[in-house]
């Protein structure tokens, strides 16, 4: 008797054990990675299963990338919002090949400034990249949504990534 109570404990036991590593296991599916590349500067990249979901990179310019939600078209003009518990900001940008930028298929470059616009980089211009890193630093999730399709991200735990995009100039 005393044995099979020790059986049911065990047993018992690891069934806790698997329960909360399968509950565990979609928090753990995607990775936050901040990193200084020589050509693009600070980044900033959500991936997950391999892939791309999310992106934003200051260096030589300034771009954000992003899975969109729903179906993506081939190309073509596209729209997405980015929400957090600090606000919600719109992009229009561009359908692009998923296998040109490893998995996003939605781009934006510098927030939605023409590239050679003398006000990129300027004084306004940061103010908005400020906004767009302060509500992405919310410590919550992030929506991505286009219509009536969404999806969250996880919250940024990437160290360091709002100073380093923060301080990027061109």
């Amino acid at each position: 008797m005393v044995g099979n109570r020790v059986a049911a404990t065990l047993i018992f036991a690891a069934g806790v054990l698997m329960a909360s590593f399968f509950a565990a296991a979609p928090a753990i599916a995607g990775t936050w990675k901040h990193e200084v590349d020589k050509n693009d500067g600070d980044v900033l990249v959500y991936t997950e299963d391999g892939k791309q979901k999310f992106y934003i990179g200051c260096g030589r310019g300034f771009a954000l990338h992003v899975k969109y939600p729903g179906t993506a078209k081939k190309d073509g003009e596209a729209e997405i919002a980015l929400s957090t518990s600090k606000g919600r900001m719109t992009f229009i940008g561009w359908f692009e090949n998923p296998e040109v930028f490893k998995g996003t298929d939605f781009a934006q470059t510098y927030l939605g400034y023409d590239r050679l616009d003398p006000g990129v980089f300027g004084k306004k211009w940061n103010a908005l990249k400020a906004r767009l890193l302060n509500m992405l630093d919310s410590g919550g999730p992030i929506t991505v949504s286009a219509g009536s399709h969404s999806y969250k991200l996880p919250p940024i735990d990437a160290g360091a990534w709002h100073q380093g995009l923060e301080k990027c100039e061109n």
